[in-house]
């Protein structure tokens, strides 16, 4: 009895963890997205990178300022070389005699300040360096426009599902309510066994429709909490509704907007990329300038039989100058030259890659226009089959109640008009994801980004 009593108190533990883990968030469609921003992963990392492209700056800079290093050096000749002088040195000619320098134990202790003076290589590498920061800035705006249409797209991919799933659940409750009020009828003699079956059919087949609705909704809420970087375990609540979203979407003036591919966050991109490129030829030519370096070096070193570098009465002799170098390229074997001309076709492609992009953008709005003006034409056609076919069905519900229709009529109007809501459901959707999709392609990119 012990056990059960451990067992019981363990799986109540575990269950008001899990209570305790799962959160309720609720979102209307903007909250969303500016949720999205300060917590989807890809953008977080983006937004490392643009810290990381600041750093490489910093670095860049740094070359440019003093350089200052110290070294400390300690030498205890165990063994000291030997070395043979000629005898004719010391009066002994005709035999090499053994010497040995220096001493036992040498200490030193130095400091270097080295100042750029000119590097055509450091010059050119900060601008690009600036010029790479500027595109990581660029690139970041640019994955915030894309994951504000995802987040948006998933939104209404939700809306869309739960919507779907309501009208299957209002459906079957009235299928099944008029399936077991047939059954009576049957029984008492006054319907046939067809009518049964067949409704029962279409209570069946609106389970497995229900069933794939609930399956669809978790995928679709996973997808979301994914862009929103939440838990899944997460419980969403979405404050907004597909139909307000679609008075909203209907009432912008995108069709009035005018495109300029020029402010594009893609084109901004790649602008950024060609002015990089561009500054890559420039380095590759400073290969060839000389570069000037200052240097002003302090040094200070003591030798001594006896370990004593401690003691005052003991002398450290210090040295000391200065002095300016210039590095002249002279012969690289052709290797400056190929890395020029390798710039240089890396420039070329950029430009290519300019014309096509300019191309596929303008392109990209032409479709983007024409596929919202499109979805908002099938929206309103299905939106109009959407009410015929529910007043179809409504009647004929009547009718059948009446003894006026038969099952079959019912099957057949109820196949209508789920037919009808799904379409104009999927069109719903259609029309929202239009409208994103040309929202992003008009997006302008924001100079303060």
């Amino acid at each position: 009895m012990k056990h059960y009593k451990i067992i019981l108190i363990v799986v109540l533990i575990t269950f008001v963890q899990q209570l305790s883990a799962q959160q309720k968030k609720e979102f209307s469609l903007q909250e969303a997205i500016d949720f999205a921003m300060n917590h989807n992963y890809s953008l977080l990392s983006s937004e490392k990178d643009i810290e990381d492209a600041k750093q490489q700056v910093k670095e860049r800079m740094a070359y440019g300022f003093p350089q200052i290093n110290g070294t400390i050096g300690y030498k205890d000749n165990i063994a000291r070389p030997t070395s043979l002088l000629p005898g004719e040195f010391v009066g002994q000619p005709g035999k090499d005699v053994e010497i040995q320098f220096g001493t036992r134990y040498n200490a030193n202790v130095n400091g270097s300040v080295t100042q750029l003076l000119f590097s055509g290589e450091y010059l050119i590498g900060l601008k690009a360096a600036r010029t790479f920061f500027e595109k990581t800035n660029v690139d970041f705006f640019k994955n915030k426009v894309a994951l504000k249409k995802q987040v948006a797209e998933s939104y209404y991919n939700v809306l869309a599902t739960r919507e779907a799933l309501r009208i299957v659940d209002s459906t079957l409750k009235t299928t099944e309510k008029l399936y077991n009020e047939t059954k009576q009828v049957f029984k008492s003699g006054l319907a046939e066994d067809t009518d049964v079956d067949q409704l029962e059919l279409l209570v069946e087949n609106l389970k497995a429709s229900q069933t794939n609705f609930i399956n669809q909704l978790g995928i679709t809420e996973a997808f979301l909490k994914f862009y929103l970087g939440i838990q899944n375990t997460d419980t969403l609540i979405l404050t907004d509704d597909i139909n307000r979203l679609i008075d909203i979407k209907k009432h912008t003036v995108l069709l009035q907007k005018q495109f300029n591919y020029r402010n594009t966050p893609d084109y901004n991109s790649l602008f950024k990329q060609k002015e990089i490129s561009a500054l890559q030829i420039d380095l590759a030519k400073s290969a060839y300038w000389p570069s000037i370096n200052a240097n002003l070096v302090a040094a200070t070193n003591a030798q001594r039989d006896t370990w004593n570098f401690f003691s005052s009465d003991e002398k450290w002799y210090f040295s000391s100058f200065w002095g300016v170098t210039m590095n002249i390229p002279i012969l690289s074997g052709g290797e400056r030259r190929a890395k020029v001309k390798r710039a240089k076709i890396a420039f070329d492609q950029i430009n290519l890659m300019e014309k096509q992009l300019v191309t596929q953008l303008q392109l990209q709005y032409k479709t983007a226009k024409s596929n919202y003006i499109n979805a908002l034409l099938v929206l309103k056609n299905k939106e109009k089959n959407r009410i015929v076919a529910k007043k179809i069905y409504d009647k004929t519900q009547e009718k059948y109640i009446n003894g006026m229709a038969g099952s079959l009529d019912i099957l057949n109007t109820h196949s209508q008009y789920l037919t009808a809501e799904n379409q104009y459901v999927n069109a719903s959707v259609g029309f929202l994801k239009a409208a994103e999709a040309l929202e992003a392609i008009l997006t302008e990119m924001q100079t303060n980004q």
